[in-house]
Parts: structure tokens; C-alpha cells; sequence
């Protein structure tokens, strides 16, 4: 831009991408409409998964978005990488199809990303930026809680191993997202209760730094109401710290009604009143993302590596609830 233009106070156009929607579905939907309102972003249409090709040879298209069923994940975000696109995906459970994929992508000099939802809510980003800044000091425990209430739909025959991976894979990624890697872990996963209702499962977890320790506590509650406008699940997050405690009360639902972020620290409490809190900003988050990384070559949130740990802590839980013992993560 000239000086005169700069004068007269005329502003360069933001440069534009162009991306768009592989799949059906709600998530599909969302991550459409998250694109579309975007500033920046040419939303240039969502394909079904057998149109998959269409999009993915759209002149000048950028970045794609792959919803997709396990089965055909991996294939048609291969494709999507191989057409030199900026590509984000659900992890695919089998470590061997991710790390093909995440070497892939490296070949073709692409970015990946791994749609690990709640590393994009508004309020747990504010955790990991409080903990990066060593706000309370040194982190010690990180409990994570998920309480599926009345209207939740669950399995006749649940296994809780294989419904950790499906269902609270991004969550637990806030495991290692926060506090760092992990070393041992201990895990009881319960498949029925007394009454006959799908039982409470717990992960616990070691971190490889000393004194730091973390669990996912797992209930179905059938006969609990839980606020929600989108699943009746209520998230709980507490981090404790050397200098107080980091709670979020909310993710999809909320049981009480209070301050979705609080701080405590020595003797006072810092809630965070205007901190965005509906779920739907976890797919703005991701369009916004998208943009940076192609035009500002922003770092991506959603790694392979973050995938990869999360997936092995799950893996190493499951064989810790089969041997009823702890278990090392390689």
C-alpha cells in the first residue's frame, strides 16, 4: 500500500482463503456454518463423503474439513493431503493410520490437524494460557469429571475402553494438553452397576514430571437433567496448583449456575464473567485457526503428537483394566 493510500486512510483487503466441508451430519453442519460466517474464508461448499473428489478438485480450494466415518477417514483426508490442501480430521483410533497420515502430510509439506474438540472451548484455552504464564505456579493434580445424564444415548452393551476413544478422546487430550507427558496409568473401567445401568469408569494417570498426578472419572447418571442445548453431558475440569485451584464448570451442559471460569489463588476469587462459554465457539475456533495457519503459518493446536499421546494413554488404560494393575505408557 502507497503512502497517499495510507493518507487517505484506504485499507488493503484481508487476504482470503478458500475451504470447504467433506461428510453429513450435525458436525458437518456446524463446521459449514462456523466457515461461512468466518471473516476471510470463501466457504466453497459441503460434499458428501461419496462426492468427496468434487470438492477436493474445486480450483483454488485451500483447506478442507473431512467428517467421515472411521472406516473411510483416513483415505479421503490421504487424498485431501495428496491434493496439497490444509486438512482437519477426527484422529483416527489406530496409531499406525495416524502416524502414515501424519508422515504424509510432511511428505507433501501439508499441514494436519486432529479435530480434538475441547482444546478449542473458549474456557479451557484460557486454562492452558494461565498455565503457561505460571499464573498459580507449579500444576499438581488435574481431575476431569464427565457426568451423562438424562437423554444421553448409550450403548445396550457398553464398553468403556472403546467409549473413552469414541467419546471423550479430545477431552482427556487436556490431560498432556495442560500438565505434559505421562508415564504410568491405573485404570478401572466398569461395564454395568448393581441396577444395571452402565457403571462409573476412572482413568488414573502419572505424570513424568514428580508429584503431578490426574484422573477421568466417568458417570451415567439416566435420572440427572442437565442444562444443555446441545448433549445432555456436564464437563468438570479442576486444576490444582501450587498457588490455588483453576475450575470449569461447563462444556456441552451446565449443572450449576455459576461463573463457567474461576480462579482461586491465595486469598481471593477471580471469576470470568465474559469469557465466551457455548459450545459453538469450539467450531468457530477451528475456522479461525484454519485461516491462520495458511496465512500467518500459525502453529496448529490439534497436533499429531497431542493425537498420538491421548490415543496411547487410552490404549495403555484399557490393558491396565484387563491386568487390574498399573501400566507404563512406551
Amino acid at each position: 500500500m502507497g503512502f497517499m493510500d495510507r493518507l487517505l486512510g484506504k485499507k488493503e483487503k484481508p487476504p482470503v482463503i478458500k475451504a470447504g466441508v467433506i461428510g453429513e451430519g450435525i458436525l458437518a453442519e456446524r463446521l459449514a456454518e462456523a466457515y461461512r460466517a468466518c471473516h476471510g474464508i470463501e466457504f466453497m461448499g459441503m460434499e458428501p463423503v461419496g462426492s468427496a473428489d468434487d470438492l477436493i478438485r474445486t480450483p483454488g480450494l485451500q483447506a478442507v474439513e473431512v467428517v467421515a466415518p472411521a472406516a473411510g477417514r483416513a483415505g479421503i483426508a490421504a487424498a485431501c493431503i495428496r491434493a496439497g490442501l490444509f486438512t482437519s480430521m477426527d484422529p483416527p483410533h489406530d496409531l499406525e493410520a495416524l502416524e502414515e497420515l501424519s508422515s504424509l502430510s510432511r511428505s507433501y509439506n501439508t499441514a494436519l490437524r486432529f479435530r480434538l474438540l475441547p482444546l478449542y472451548y473458549p474456557p479451557y484455552r484460557e486454562v492452558k494460557r494461565l498455565v503457561d504464564e505460571d499464573h498459580l505456579g507449579r500444576p499438581l493434580t488435574l481431575k476431569l469429571m464427565v457426568r451423562r445424564g438424562k437423554g444421553a444415548e448409550l450403548p445396550e452393551e457398553l464398553d468403556p475402553g472403546k467409549w473413552v476413544m469414541e467419546h471423550e478422546l479430545g477431552f482427556l487430550a487436556l490431560s498432556q494438553w495442560l500438565m505434559g507427558p505421562v508415564e504410568k496409568v491405573y485404570a478401572r473401567l466398569n461395564k454395568k452397576g448393581a441396577n444395571g445401568a452402565p457403571a462409573s469408569s476412572m482413568i488414573m494417570w502419572k505424570y513424568v514430571d514428580l508429584h503431578q498426578y490426574g484422573y477421568l472419572q466417568m458417570d451415567f447418571c439416566p435420572g440427572l437433567h442437565v442444562r444443555s442445548f446441545t448433549d445432555p453431558v456436564h464437563r468438570f475440569l479442576e486444576l490444582t496448583s501450587v498457588g490455588g485451584l483453576i475450575m470449569v464448570t461447563r462444556g456441552e451442559g451446565q449443572l450449576l449456575r455459576m461463573p463457567v471460569l474461576m480462579v482461586r489463588g491465595k486469598s481471593t476469587t477471580t471469576s470470568f464473567e465474559m469469557i465466551p462459554e457455548e459450545w459453538s465457539e469450539v467450531y468457530n475456533n477451528l475456522a479461525r485457526e484454519t485461516r491462520q495457519i495458511i496465512i500467518k503459518k500459525r502453529p496448529i493446536t490439534g497436533t499429531a503428537e497431542v493425537a498420538m499421546s491421548t490415543i496411547r494413554l487410552v490404549q495403555a488404560a484399557r490393558t491396565s483394566a484387563e491386568k487390574g494393575d498399573e501400566v507404563e505408557i512406551q
